[in-house]
């Protein structure tokens, strides 16, 4: 039987930072991505919070110092989110019980999430919340396909759309730095994750 994860509506606003003139990407991205490869499709990833899209930034940056964070000026854009089929892997234990390894979510290898992107666009799924990797705690959204923003207040016509409007130009907030996690080190997510699984293992 093919592994189904929970599928869930979500109706929200997420985030992601931008310096083009629309977050969002109707061509398929240049770049390899987590849950996409170079040049395969378009895949929009965004944040549940501010602070994720700062802390992928810093991350993928290597900004170590706040004097090195305080000198970025991006902009940040907020998006209003209305899509159904999406797969529920937020937390460690969701992606074990669908049967996806967790420690995929995390790990500095892509291989295995962009694969399983594939096998949940063939179950119909639009997208995928999973912890962030940059910032433990926090949870991202990862839609599949084409999307195009639009100004804030339009009526939605097609499921393509996404209302998005620019909330800041500016900096991570101080501190923000201190929590990110930088490539090869340890998850505290995960980490915590895997001690509570075998402190249960050990109690059976």
């Amino acid at each position: 039987m093919a592994r189904r994860p929970e599928a869930v509506r979500f109706a929200d606003v997420a985030f992601r930072y931008s310096d083009y003139d629309t977050p969002l990407w109707v061509r398929a991205n240049t770049e390899d991505g987590r849950w996409n490869t170079a040049r395969s499709q378009p895949t929009q990833y965004l944040g549940l919070s501010p602070d994720w899209c700062w802390a992928d930034l810093i991350r993928r940056e290597s900004l170590r110092t706040e004097g090195e964070v305080a000198l970025i000026r991006m902009p940040l854009w907020v998006l209003k989110i209305d899509e159904e089929r999406i797969a529920d892997y937020r937390t460690f234990e969701q992606a074990q019980d669908a049967g996806f390894p967790p420690d995929a979510l995390v790990e500095e290898d892509w291989e295995r999430c962009q694969a399983e992107a594939t096998h949940l666009q063939e179950l119909g799924f639009r997208g995928v919340l999973a912890p962030s990797a940059a910032l433990p705690g926090d949870t991202t959204l990862t839609l599949f396909g084409g999307r195009r923003a639009v100004d804030w207040e339009d009526e939605i016509s097609l499921a393509s759309a996404i209302p998005a409007k620019i909330v800041t130009i500016g900096a991570p907030p101080h501190g923000l730095v201190e929590r990110v996690r930088f490539r090869g080190a340890e998850h505290g997510g995960y980490a915590a994750y895997t001690l509570a699984r075998a402190q249960r293992e050990r109690r059976r």
